[in-house]
């Protein structure tokens, strides 16, 4: 028999036993589990539009007691369903898929390349992996666009408009070490016959002004 007829064989519903072998597609519904176990709900478009699944576990890697990858499907979005045994009182979610309507994030690059590795929550946070050749990075970035990390072979490059250091509390403004050089070499001071000349030891560059970090 050709494998397309065990496949076919095999995707039937046993209305004698009531198991649906295979798996289907199907839309999450409810994402509200009662017993918070991050079950979901879906319905099944090939059915009747109130026919909805009981709460359907979520397969996810490294799940656990307190541990394991959150991801869960979104109310709305098309995932793939399988049964416990066939048995649809069973169901569980294998992952979701794109489609026409629902499509992957546009700012993964070339399909063709397939160098991009990202994570796009639903508010529009990233964390991605770029895998391109000669400009290999790590970059995690906010739903505004404005507010990023990026890690590289060539050092770690922060861009924000308000950076924060210790606590969201912060409130002590940096010391830009250049900047402060430059005014503690060129200041003086008020004497009885007019202002001091500048420092008679100027500050140089050393160990308490970074050359490898930098601060605009």
């Amino acid at each position: 028999m050709k494998v397309a007829d065990l496949l076919a064989a095999e995707l039937t519903l046993d209305a004698s036993a009531g198991r649906f072998y295979g798996v289907v597609v199907g839309v999450v519904t409810n994402t509200t589990d009662p017993d918070s176990l991050a079950r979901v709900k879906v319905s099944y478009p090939w059915m009747a539009d109130d026919a909805e699944s009981p709460w359907a576990r979520v397969v996810t890697p490294m799940a656990g007691n307190d541990r394991g990858l959150v991801c869960r499907p979104e109310v709305g979005d098309e995932v793939l369903v399988a049964f416990e045994h066939g048995d649809v009182r069973f169901p569980y979610v294998l992952g979701a898929v794109w489609n026409g309507t629902d499509k992957p994030p546009q700012n993964r690059g070339s399909d063709g390349d397939n160098n991009v590795r990202m994570i796009r929550s639903r508010s529009g946070h990233e964390i991605q992996l770029d895998d391109t050749s000669g400009s290999e990075k790590i970059v995690i970035v906010d739903k505004s666009g404005s507010h990023k990390i990026e890690l590289s072979s060539s050092g770690v490059v922060i861009t924000s408009s308000a950076v924060k250091i210790g606590s969201s509390n912060a409130s002590e403004g940096l010391v830009l070490g250049s900047a402060f050089m430059q005014l503690f070499n060129s200041h003086t001071h008020p004497t009885g016959v007019g202002p001091s000349g500048p420092p008679v030891q100027p500050m140089a560059t050393g160990q308490h002004v970074s050359s490898n970090h930098k601060t605009e």
